[in-house]
């Protein structure tokens, strides 16, 4: 199936300002990084969906996965996940997804994993999440 939208790009130093007001705008806890990749979906100058991989010492995390709400539910994440494919097999990539999207994750070739079975540094992270409550699974990124 063919998208309708543009390609994703990675967020150049000048377009962090925006980057990150989207962040603001939809996803306030995002917390954009100028360290990290973050990678957008925009069309007419506007971004619409964006991620961030945020780096640890031997892995990276994909984190801060947002759409705006307008274009929810409409293939848009899948199409920028498909399109950073060769960023997230650069180095290992885990996610800690909400519950409820373990689905979207597995279709964009993410499995299931067991948190013993994250790096060190990303495991403390997920047990201090999950000890506030949230909800997550952890996932690692598995090229097609």
């Amino acid at each position: 199936m063919s998208m309708p939208y543009p390609d994703a790009e990675r967020v150049p130093s000048l377009w962090f300002p925006l980057a990150k007001k989207f962040y603001q705008a939809h996803y306030p806890s995002g917390k954009p990084n100028k360290a990290d990749p973050i990678w957008v979906i925009k069309q007419k100058g506007t971004i619409l969906c964006a991620v961030r991989l945020k780096q640890s010492k031997n892995a990276q995390l994909l984190t801060a996965m947002v759409t705006e709400p307008n274009y929810r539910g409409k293939g848009l994440g899948s199409h920028l996940l498909s399109g950073i494919q060769t960023a997230l097999a650069e180095r290992s990539c885990y996610c800690f997804a909400l519950t409820h999207l373990v689905p979207f994750y597995t279709k964009n070739h993410f499995n299931t994993i067991l948190a013993e079975q994250l790096p060190k540094d990303l495991k403390s992270r997920f047990y201090a999440y999950t000890a506030q409550g949230r909800a997550l699974t952890p996932m690692r990124y598995q090229q097609p």
